[in-house]
């Protein structure tokens, strides 16, 4: 029996070029400024092909030649809750759902309705940097609770976090977390959570990752359903173009207040592609693309780490506990964070995303492992020539 689209094994290691196709990745102005063998491994945009049940949803969708006002479709909030407690044991009401352009968005959104100028918001560091950006943008005081290196993982400092609740209104849970990948336990979350409840702090959680886990995940929803949850088909599958995430608000008040900013927004759920997309996402054929795409980024961030330590290459990779971007530190051979730049840009013609852009004080960098295994390959291969060759001219 031939297999269908969603069942045949996908071929990652093809390398496309997406340049001239607008992707921020490779925009011709950063294109132009870089060398002409640059290893692009930036922004959380996998360079690995989309699921084809998505891509052919949306060519089904493009050959009705009509793309007007788009209704909500009534199966989407009930796909989206399976699909999440599958996942992550997460307990959603279909029926508390709110459509978002973005995660982002909803976040910026959620900051308007529950509070006010001058609150504060906590922040686990290093952080997102877009998080910090949305607080201080709508006056609002980034409250950050640093979390602990313990060699190639982080643990929750908890005293500092509970001191940290007295002065905020609002915490937003980035869970599983960017950019260290780490995957927060069950216990983890119900002190957290708890605390939470004890100084009435309002739980925003960013589950945009949950899918992409290389364990098992526990979301916030699972050990209080109060939490305000927003998730995406986005980073999963990649479809960040599409604009699309989706709010589940318990509270009745609460749900009214974002919708009241939406609506002072003018903001119209007309989305024709991405729902058609994420129906497609949120299916058979797309679990099935998800494992495929795990299984070889796992398999990218083995390969990459045992490279480095076979050469003895002064460079850490942390646990990869989800996600496909890697969190790298780089004090072994880095004092800072100009030198991390130095090091992967202006060396090894590089290009991910340091420390600074995180608010991590030591020199890190994050590198996106969802690329063909050449690429990982030639990455460490960079690395090992140009950190022995300084190893040889020390000696």
């Amino acid at each position: 029996m031939e297999k269908t689209e969603g069942e045949k094994k996908m071929n990652f290691d093809e390398i496309y070029d997406r340049k001239g196709t607008h992707c921020v990745k490779y925009n011709a102005v950063k294109t132009a400024q870089r060398p002409q063998d640059a290893l692009v491994m930036t922004l959380a945009d996998m360079d690995l092909p989309c699921c084809p049940a998505i891509q052919q949803a949306i060519i089904e969708r493009a050959e009705h030649p009509f793309y007007g006002y788009q209704q909500f479709d009534e199966q989407l909030p009930e796909v989206v809750c399976a699909w999440a407690k599958a996942h992550s044991a997460a307990l959603l009401d279909p029926r508390t759902i709110q459509i978002t352009p973005s995660v982002n968005k909803a976040i910026a959104l959620c900051l308007r309705a529950f509070t006010k100028p001058g609150d504060g918001i906590l922040i686990q560091n290093p952080s997102y940097s877009p998080f910090r950006k949305v607080v201080t943008l709508n006056q609002r005081r980034c409250v950050m609770n640093e979390l602990i290196q313990k060699e190639d993982h982080y643990e929750l400092d908890m005293d500092d976090f509970e001191a940290k609740l007295q002065e905020v209104r609002l915490f937003i849970l980035c869970s599983p977390h960017n950019p260290t990948s780490k995957v927060f336990t069950r216990e983890e979350l119900d002190a957290m959570l708890s605390l939470c409840r004890k100084y009435q702090v309002t739980v925003l959680a960013d589950e945009i990752h949950a899918d992409w886990v290389y364990g098992t995940m526990t979301a916030a929803s699972a050990v209080d359903q109060n939490v305000i949850t927003i998730l995406s088909p986005s980073k999963t599958f990649n479809l960040q173009g599409m604009q699309c995430s989706f709010v589940f608000i318990p509270d009745a008040n609460q749900a009214q207040a974002l919708q009241h900013e939406r609506d002072s927004l003018a903001y119209m759920n007309n989305q024709t592609f991405s729902h058609a997309a994420a129906l497609a996402a949120y299916s058979p054929a797309g679990e099935t693309w998800l494992q495929q795409a795990k299984a070889y980024v796992s398999q990218n961030a083995e390969i990459f780490k045992t490279m480095l330590k076979e050469a003895d290459v002064p460079l850490m990779p942390m646990r990869l506990q989800s996600t496909f971007l890697l969190w790298v530190d780089c004090s072994g051979c880095c004092n800072n964070d100009a030198e991390v730049v130095d090091l992967f840009e202006n060396r090894c013609h590089i290009y991910g995303s340091s420390g600074s852009h995180y608010q991590c004080e030591k020199p890190f960098i994050r590198l996106n492992i969802a690329a063909p295994r050449s690429v990982i390959e030639e990455a460490a291969q960079r690395l090992i020539h140009v950190l022995s060759k300084s190893d040889r001219q020390e000696a």
